[in-house]
Protein backbone atom coordinates (compact mmCIF):
# COMPACT_ATOMS: atom_id res chain seq x y z
CA UNK A 1 0.00 0.00 0.00
CA UNK A 2 1.32 3.16 -1.10
CA UNK A 3 1.53 5.92 0.99
CA UNK A 4 -0.02 9.28 -0.52
CA UNK A 5 1.48 13.12 0.26
CA UNK A 6 -2.29 14.42 0.59
CA UNK A 7 -3.17 11.81 3.30
CA UNK A 8 -2.23 13.20 6.65
CA UNK A 9 -1.81 10.31 9.15
CA UNK A 10 -4.66 10.08 11.33
CA UNK A 11 -6.54 9.81 7.87
CA UNK A 12 -5.08 7.30 6.69
CA UNK A 13 -5.14 5.25 9.96
CA UNK A 14 -8.73 5.07 9.41
CA UNK A 15 -8.36 4.09 5.41
CA UNK A 16 -6.30 1.20 7.24
CA UNK A 17 -8.77 0.06 9.61
CA UNK A 18 -12.01 0.68 7.02
CA UNK A 19 -9.78 -1.23 4.31
CA UNK A 20 -10.18 -4.53 6.77
CA UNK A 21 -13.31 -4.75 8.15
CA UNK A 22 -13.98 -8.22 9.39
CA UNK A 23 -10.40 -8.46 10.04
CA UNK A 24 -8.81 -8.54 13.66
CA UNK A 25 -5.25 -7.00 12.98
CA UNK A 26 -3.23 -8.55 15.87
CA UNK A 27 -4.34 -12.21 13.88
CA UNK A 28 -3.12 -11.84 11.08
CA UNK A 29 0.29 -11.19 8.99
CA UNK A 30 -0.19 -8.45 6.53
CA UNK A 31 -0.18 -10.24 2.84
CA UNK A 32 3.61 -9.68 0.99
CA UNK A 33 3.45 -6.91 -1.01
CA UNK A 34 5.20 -8.61 -4.41
CA UNK A 35 3.48 -10.63 -7.55
CA UNK A 36 4.80 -14.04 -6.52
CA UNK A 37 3.70 -16.85 -4.24
CA UNK A 38 5.76 -18.34 -1.59
CA UNK A 39 6.95 -21.83 -1.03
CA UNK A 40 8.97 -23.18 2.16
CA UNK A 41 11.90 -25.84 2.76
CA UNK A 42 13.31 -26.65 6.36
CA UNK A 43 17.19 -28.31 6.42
CA UNK A 44 18.83 -29.54 9.14
CA UNK A 45 23.00 -29.71 8.50
CA UNK A 46 25.41 -30.48 10.74
CA UNK A 47 28.85 -28.51 10.55
CA UNK A 48 31.37 -31.41 11.22
CA UNK A 49 34.26 -29.35 11.74
CA UNK A 50 32.89 -27.39 14.81
CA UNK A 51 32.17 -29.18 18.25
CA UNK A 52 29.39 -27.07 19.90
CA UNK A 53 30.24 -25.11 22.69
CA UNK A 54 27.14 -23.95 24.54
CA UNK A 55 26.23 -27.34 25.44
CA UNK A 56 28.34 -30.14 27.89
CA UNK A 57 26.80 -32.76 24.99
CA UNK A 58 30.04 -32.56 23.09
CA UNK A 59 28.07 -33.02 19.86
CA UNK A 60 28.86 -31.09 16.47
CA UNK A 61 27.17 -27.57 15.55
CA UNK A 62 23.48 -28.13 14.31
CA UNK A 63 22.08 -25.58 12.01
CA UNK A 64 18.25 -25.32 11.27
CA UNK A 65 17.67 -23.29 7.85
CA UNK A 66 14.44 -22.47 7.35
CA UNK A 67 14.34 -21.60 3.36
CA UNK A 68 11.52 -19.36 1.78
CA UNK A 69 11.18 -19.20 -2.09
CA UNK A 70 9.09 -17.51 -4.87
CA UNK A 71 6.47 -21.03 -5.70
CA UNK A 72 3.91 -21.95 -7.93
CA UNK A 73 0.75 -20.79 -6.29
CA UNK A 74 -0.32 -24.32 -4.58
CA UNK A 75 -3.14 -25.29 -2.57
CA UNK A 76 -0.52 -28.28 -0.21
CA UNK A 77 -0.14 -27.59 3.66
CA UNK A 78 0.19 -24.10 4.61
CA UNK A 79 3.19 -23.64 6.78
CA UNK A 80 2.65 -23.08 10.42
CA UNK A 81 3.37 -19.93 11.81
CA UNK A 82 5.79 -21.63 14.95
CA UNK A 83 5.79 -25.06 16.87
CA UNK A 84 3.35 -24.04 19.97
CA UNK A 85 3.23 -27.95 21.44
CA UNK A 86 7.35 -27.21 21.26
CA UNK A 87 7.52 -24.34 22.98
CA UNK A 88 4.87 -25.75 25.87
CA UNK A 89 7.33 -28.51 26.61
CA UNK A 90 10.05 -26.82 27.03
CA UNK A 91 8.60 -23.62 28.84
CA UNK A 92 5.27 -24.31 29.82
CA UNK A 93 2.40 -22.49 29.39
CA UNK A 94 3.50 -19.31 30.05
CA UNK A 95 6.54 -19.92 27.80
CA UNK A 96 4.92 -18.24 25.02
CA UNK A 97 4.17 -15.21 26.49
CA UNK A 98 7.87 -14.52 27.48
CA UNK A 99 8.90 -14.74 23.47
CA UNK A 100 5.44 -12.82 22.45
CA UNK A 101 3.40 -11.37 25.05
CA UNK A 102 0.31 -11.49 26.49
CA UNK A 103 -1.86 -10.49 23.44
CA UNK A 104 0.90 -12.13 20.83
CA UNK A 105 0.93 -15.54 22.47
CA UNK A 106 -2.85 -15.81 22.69
CA UNK A 107 -3.00 -14.82 19.05
CA UNK A 108 -0.49 -17.59 17.71
CA UNK A 109 -1.85 -20.47 20.01
CA UNK A 110 -5.36 -19.51 18.83
CA UNK A 111 -4.33 -20.76 15.27
CA UNK A 112 -5.28 -17.85 13.49
CA UNK A 113 -2.06 -16.14 13.02
CA UNK A 114 -0.77 -18.11 9.33
CA UNK A 115 1.69 -17.82 6.92
CA UNK A 116 1.61 -17.09 3.49
CA UNK A 117 3.97 -20.12 2.36
CA UNK A 118 2.88 -23.65 1.23
CA UNK A 119 5.53 -26.27 1.88
CA UNK A 120 7.42 -27.44 -0.86
CA UNK A 121 5.69 -26.07 -2.78
CA UNK A 122 6.71 -26.36 -6.86
CA UNK A 123 9.41 -23.41 -7.61
CA UNK A 124 8.11 -20.66 -9.80
CA UNK A 125 9.71 -21.01 -13.15
CA UNK A 126 8.57 -17.79 -14.65
CA UNK A 127 11.43 -16.18 -12.08
CA UNK A 128 14.40 -18.53 -13.34
CA UNK A 129 17.19 -17.55 -11.35
CA UNK A 130 16.91 -16.34 -8.12
CA UNK A 131 18.59 -14.05 -6.01
CA UNK A 132 19.68 -15.76 -2.23
CA UNK A 133 19.10 -13.63 1.22
CA UNK A 134 20.63 -15.01 4.43
CA UNK A 135 18.71 -13.77 7.42
CA UNK A 136 19.77 -13.73 11.28
CA UNK A 137 17.66 -13.93 14.11
CA UNK A 138 17.68 -11.50 16.79
CA UNK A 139 19.49 -12.66 20.10
CA UNK A 140 16.96 -14.86 22.08
CA UNK A 141 14.60 -14.27 19.22
CA UNK A 142 13.36 -17.00 16.69
CA UNK A 143 13.64 -16.77 12.74
CA UNK A 144 9.54 -16.96 13.25
CA UNK A 145 8.94 -13.40 14.03
CA UNK A 146 10.17 -12.06 11.10
CA UNK A 147 7.83 -13.97 8.76
CA UNK A 148 6.41 -10.80 7.86
CA UNK A 149 9.79 -9.13 6.01
CA UNK A 150 10.85 -12.44 5.03
CA UNK A 151 7.24 -13.23 3.16
CA UNK A 152 7.56 -9.84 1.64
CA UNK A 153 11.12 -9.98 0.15
CA UNK A 154 10.13 -13.95 -1.43
CA UNK A 155 6.83 -12.37 -2.85
CA UNK A 156 9.22 -9.89 -4.97
CA UNK A 157 11.26 -12.92 -6.10
CA UNK A 158 14.21 -13.69 -3.36
CA UNK A 159 15.07 -16.67 -1.87
CA UNK A 160 15.44 -16.37 1.86
CA UNK A 161 17.76 -18.62 3.95
CA UNK A 162 16.48 -17.83 7.79
CA UNK A 163 19.46 -19.27 9.80
CA UNK A 164 18.32 -20.33 13.09
CA UNK A 165 21.65 -20.41 15.66
CA UNK A 166 21.17 -22.51 18.24
CA UNK A 167 21.43 -22.15 22.05
CA UNK A 168 21.54 -18.49 20.94
CA UNK A 169 17.85 -18.51 19.83
CA UNK A 170 14.79 -18.49 22.22
CA UNK A 171 14.33 -22.19 21.47
CA UNK A 172 15.60 -24.78 18.31
CA UNK A 173 13.82 -27.70 17.53
CA UNK A 174 15.01 -30.76 15.60
CA UNK A 175 13.68 -33.72 13.78
CA UNK A 176 15.04 -36.08 15.95
CA UNK A 177 13.01 -34.66 19.04
CA UNK A 178 16.02 -32.55 20.80
CA UNK A 179 16.31 -29.30 21.34
CA UNK A 180 18.02 -26.00 22.28
CA UNK A 181 16.90 -23.64 24.09
CA UNK A 182 18.47 -20.23 24.60
CA UNK A 183 21.95 -20.90 26.63
CA UNK A 184 21.88 -18.56 29.75
CA UNK A 185 25.14 -20.24 31.98
CA UNK A 186 28.04 -19.29 30.03
CA UNK A 187 26.11 -16.20 29.21
CA UNK A 188 25.88 -15.04 33.01
CA UNK A 189 29.34 -16.16 33.43
CA UNK A 190 30.80 -13.97 31.25
CA UNK A 191 30.05 -10.85 33.44
CA UNK A 192 27.26 -8.45 34.15
CA UNK A 193 29.31 -5.25 33.14
CA UNK A 194 28.16 -3.66 29.15
CA UNK A 195 32.03 -4.37 28.26
CA UNK A 196 31.97 -8.06 28.81
CA UNK A 197 28.42 -8.78 27.30
CA UNK A 198 29.62 -7.04 24.15
CA UNK A 199 32.72 -9.31 24.98
CA UNK A 200 30.61 -12.72 25.05
CA UNK A 201 28.00 -11.57 21.85
CA UNK A 202 31.18 -10.86 19.29
CA UNK A 203 31.97 -14.40 20.27
CA UNK A 204 28.90 -15.13 19.67
CA UNK A 205 28.90 -13.49 16.36
CA UNK A 206 31.76 -14.93 15.02
CA UNK A 207 29.77 -18.60 15.72
CA UNK A 208 26.70 -16.86 13.47
CA UNK A 209 28.82 -15.59 10.34
CA UNK A 210 30.13 -18.77 10.15
CA UNK A 211 26.65 -20.59 10.14
CA UNK A 212 26.14 -18.20 7.49
CA UNK A 213 29.51 -19.77 5.68
CA UNK A 214 29.04 -23.07 5.91
CA UNK A 215 24.91 -22.69 5.01
CA UNK A 216 25.84 -20.79 1.74
CA UNK A 217 27.88 -23.80 1.08
CA UNK A 218 25.53 -25.97 1.62
CA UNK A 219 23.47 -24.05 -0.82
CA UNK A 220 26.15 -24.28 -3.51
CA UNK A 221 26.28 -28.59 -3.27
CA UNK A 222 22.21 -28.47 -3.07
CA UNK A 223 22.18 -26.36 -6.62
CA UNK A 224 24.18 -28.49 -8.77
CA UNK A 225 22.01 -31.43 -7.89
CA UNK A 226 19.47 -32.97 -9.80
CA UNK A 227 16.20 -34.80 -9.17
CA UNK A 228 16.51 -34.09 -5.49
CA UNK A 229 12.90 -33.20 -4.59
CA UNK A 230 14.52 -29.94 -3.24
CA UNK A 231 12.21 -27.16 -5.19
CA UNK A 232 14.74 -24.68 -5.84
CA UNK A 233 17.57 -26.65 -6.56
CA UNK A 234 18.72 -25.24 -9.81
CA UNK A 235 17.29 -22.66 -9.25
CA UNK A 236 19.76 -20.45 -6.83
CA UNK A 237 21.45 -17.25 -8.19
CA UNK A 238 24.47 -17.84 -6.09
CA UNK A 239 26.17 -15.07 -7.89
CA UNK A 240 23.40 -12.64 -6.23
CA UNK A 241 24.12 -13.35 -3.03
CA UNK A 242 23.04 -11.41 0.00
CA UNK A 243 23.25 -11.16 4.15
CA UNK A 244 20.93 -9.21 6.63
CA UNK A 245 19.61 -9.68 10.38
CA UNK A 246 18.39 -8.00 12.94
CA UNK A 247 19.86 -6.59 16.19
CA UNK A 248 23.21 -9.00 16.69
CA UNK A 249 21.92 -10.86 13.76
CA UNK A 250 22.86 -7.73 11.36
CA UNK A 251 26.31 -8.10 12.86
CA UNK A 252 26.06 -11.42 12.10
CA UNK A 253 25.19 -10.68 8.72
CA UNK A 254 28.27 -7.46 8.55
CA UNK A 255 31.14 -9.98 10.07
CA UNK A 256 30.05 -12.91 7.23
CA UNK A 257 30.14 -9.95 4.54
CA UNK A 258 33.92 -9.34 6.26
CA UNK A 259 34.57 -12.82 5.71
CA UNK A 260 33.40 -13.86 2.67
CA UNK A 261 33.02 -12.26 -0.87
CA UNK A 262 30.80 -14.26 -2.08
CA UNK A 263 28.30 -12.64 0.02
CA UNK A 264 27.77 -9.57 -2.48
CA UNK A 265 25.54 -7.11 -0.15
CA UNK A 266 24.45 -7.02 3.60
CA UNK A 267 22.15 -5.23 5.86
CA UNK A 268 21.87 -4.41 9.35
CA UNK A 269 18.53 -3.93 11.22
CA UNK A 270 19.65 -2.02 14.17
CA UNK A 271 22.36 -4.04 15.43
CA UNK A 272 25.26 -2.03 16.67
CA UNK A 273 27.51 -2.60 20.01
CA UNK A 274 28.90 0.97 21.69
CA UNK A 275 27.47 2.35 17.79
CA UNK A 276 29.76 0.16 16.16
CA UNK A 277 27.33 -1.87 13.43
CA UNK A 278 31.04 -3.70 12.87
CA UNK A 279 34.35 -3.10 13.50
CA UNK A 280 37.47 -1.95 10.94
CA UNK A 281 40.70 -3.63 10.51
CA UNK A 282 43.69 -2.62 12.04
CA UNK A 283 44.78 -1.32 8.44
CA UNK A 284 41.12 0.40 8.33
CA UNK A 285 39.35 -1.58 6.27
CA UNK A 286 35.36 -2.50 6.52
CA UNK A 287 33.89 -4.40 3.81
CA UNK A 288 34.06 -4.88 -0.12
CA UNK A 289 30.63 -4.94 -0.28
CA UNK A 290 27.76 -2.19 -0.20
CA UNK A 291 26.30 -1.82 3.58
CA UNK A 292 23.04 -0.62 4.80
CA UNK A 293 23.00 -0.04 8.92
CA UNK A 294 18.94 0.32 9.33
CA UNK A 295 18.30 1.78 12.81
CA UNK A 296 16.40 3.66 15.40
CA UNK A 297 18.74 6.34 17.36
CA UNK A 298 17.44 8.89 19.95
CA UNK A 299 18.69 12.11 18.52
CA UNK A 300 18.88 13.44 22.75
CA UNK A 301 22.22 14.85 23.81
CA UNK A 302 23.47 13.43 26.87
CA UNK A 303 22.69 15.58 30.37
CA UNK A 304 24.44 15.42 34.08
CA UNK A 305 21.88 13.13 34.71
CA UNK A 306 23.11 10.50 31.99
CA UNK A 307 26.77 10.91 32.86
CA UNK A 308 26.17 10.73 36.73
CA UNK A 309 24.20 7.72 35.95
CA UNK A 310 27.88 6.58 34.37
CA UNK A 311 30.29 7.85 36.80
CA UNK A 312 31.35 10.13 34.31
CA UNK A 313 31.36 14.01 34.51
CA UNK A 314 29.15 15.17 31.75
CA UNK A 315 32.44 16.51 28.92
CA UNK A 316 34.04 12.85 29.52
CA UNK A 317 30.54 11.70 28.16
CA UNK A 318 30.44 13.92 25.43
CA UNK A 319 33.89 12.82 24.71
CA UNK A 320 32.94 9.44 24.57
CA UNK A 321 29.41 9.47 22.72
CA UNK A 322 31.88 11.94 19.81
CA UNK A 323 34.30 9.52 19.65
CA UNK A 324 31.66 6.57 19.37
CA UNK A 325 29.95 8.48 16.28
CA UNK A 326 33.34 8.85 14.89
CA UNK A 327 33.95 5.07 14.94
CA UNK A 328 30.70 4.92 13.34
CA UNK A 329 31.34 7.17 10.67
CA UNK A 330 34.45 5.67 9.89
CA UNK A 331 32.87 1.75 9.39
CA UNK A 332 30.12 3.23 6.93
CA UNK A 333 32.80 5.01 5.16
CA UNK A 334 35.03 2.32 5.00
CA UNK A 335 32.81 -0.29 2.51
CA UNK A 336 31.79 -0.72 -0.87
CA UNK A 337 29.57 2.04 -0.89
CA UNK A 338 26.96 2.23 2.15
CA UNK A 339 23.59 3.92 3.16
CA UNK A 340 22.17 4.91 6.68
CA UNK A 341 18.51 4.81 7.14
CA UNK A 342 16.91 5.78 10.31
CA UNK A 343 13.88 5.15 11.79
CA UNK A 344 11.73 7.65 13.38
CA UNK A 345 12.32 6.53 17.28
CA UNK A 346 9.64 7.31 18.99
CA UNK A 347 7.17 5.93 16.20
CA UNK A 348 8.53 2.73 16.68
CA UNK A 349 10.58 -0.08 18.66
CA UNK A 350 14.07 -2.01 18.37
CA UNK A 351 11.24 -4.72 17.56
CA UNK A 352 9.62 -2.61 14.98
CA UNK A 353 11.48 -5.03 12.11
CA UNK A 354 9.99 -8.06 13.62
CA UNK A 355 6.17 -9.28 13.86
CA UNK A 356 6.12 -8.51 17.74
CA UNK A 357 4.37 -5.14 17.40
CA UNK A 358 1.50 -6.53 15.30
CA UNK A 359 1.28 -9.88 17.29
CA UNK A 360 0.98 -7.34 20.86
CA UNK A 361 -0.98 -4.88 19.13
CA UNK A 362 -4.34 -4.64 21.58
CA UNK A 363 -6.38 -2.41 19.22
CA UNK A 364 -7.15 -1.69 15.60
CA UNK A 365 -4.79 1.76 15.49
CA UNK A 366 -1.88 0.14 17.42
CA UNK A 367 -2.07 -2.71 14.78
CA UNK A 368 -2.55 -0.06 11.91
CA UNK A 369 0.59 2.36 12.73
CA UNK A 370 2.45 -0.94 13.81
CA UNK A 371 1.73 -2.38 9.99
CA UNK A 372 2.68 0.62 8.57
CA UNK A 373 5.96 1.10 10.42
CA UNK A 374 6.58 -3.07 9.17
CA UNK A 375 5.97 -2.19 5.80
CA UNK A 376 8.40 0.61 5.15
CA UNK A 377 11.15 -1.46 7.33
CA UNK A 378 10.16 -3.75 4.45
CA UNK A 379 10.43 -1.68 1.95
CA UNK A 380 13.75 -0.03 2.54
CA UNK A 381 15.31 -3.31 3.04
CA UNK A 382 14.40 -4.70 -0.31
CA UNK A 383 15.08 -1.40 -1.95
CA UNK A 384 18.36 -1.76 -1.13
CA UNK A 385 18.89 -5.11 -2.21
CA UNK A 386 17.28 -4.71 -5.36
CA UNK A 387 19.76 -2.04 -6.12
CA UNK A 388 23.10 -4.06 -4.87
CA UNK A 389 22.53 -7.40 -5.85
CA UNK A 390 19.92 -7.00 -8.77
CA UNK A 391 21.07 -3.28 -10.42
CA UNK A 392 17.02 -2.18 -10.53
CA UNK A 393 15.85 0.89 -9.77
CA UNK A 394 15.78 1.71 -5.76
CA UNK A 395 13.87 5.30 -5.71
CA UNK A 396 14.21 5.13 -1.91
CA UNK A 397 17.53 5.22 -2.45
CA UNK A 398 18.35 7.75 -5.02
CA UNK A 399 16.54 10.26 -3.45
CA UNK A 400 13.29 10.77 -5.27
CA UNK A 401 11.13 9.80 -2.47
CA UNK A 402 11.21 9.47 1.08
CA UNK A 403 8.70 7.52 3.16
CA UNK A 404 7.07 8.27 6.31
CA UNK A 405 8.74 7.73 9.37
CA UNK A 406 12.05 7.70 7.96
CA UNK A 407 14.14 10.56 9.13
CA UNK A 408 17.55 10.16 7.42
CA UNK A 409 18.53 8.41 4.29
CA UNK A 410 22.70 8.89 3.71
CA UNK A 411 24.49 7.68 1.20
CA UNK A 412 28.27 6.96 1.90
CA UNK A 413 30.33 6.49 -1.38
CA UNK A 414 32.83 3.42 -1.90
CA UNK A 415 35.95 3.52 -0.50
CA UNK A 416 39.53 3.94 -2.00
CA UNK A 417 41.38 1.37 -3.25
CA UNK A 418 41.88 -0.82 -0.68
CA UNK A 419 38.05 -1.68 -0.47
CA UNK A 420 39.01 -3.66 -4.31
Amino acid sequence: MKRSGSICFPVFLLFILASWPQRSWSQYLPQPSGKFSIGYHRFEWTDTSRTEILTADNVMRRIVADVWYPAEKSGGVTVPYLDTLAANRIFGNSGLQSLLGTQGATAVRSGKVLTHASEDAAFDPYVGLAPVVFFSHGMGMITQVYTAQIEDLVSHGYIVVALSHAYDAWLVSFADGRQAPFETKQRSAAGSTEEQHIAYENKRIEWWAADIRFALDQLVIINKMKNTGIPFAGHLDLAKVGAMGHSAGGRAAARACQLDTRIKSCADQDGVAMMQPFYLRSDGVGMKQPFLLFERVRNIPPDEADAASMGMTLTELNALVDSLRRNKEAALAATGGSFHVLLHFDSSSHMSFSDLPLLQAKNGVETAAAYRVLQVTCRYTREFFDKTLRGIAAPLFDGSRKLHYIDLVREYPKAGDHCQ
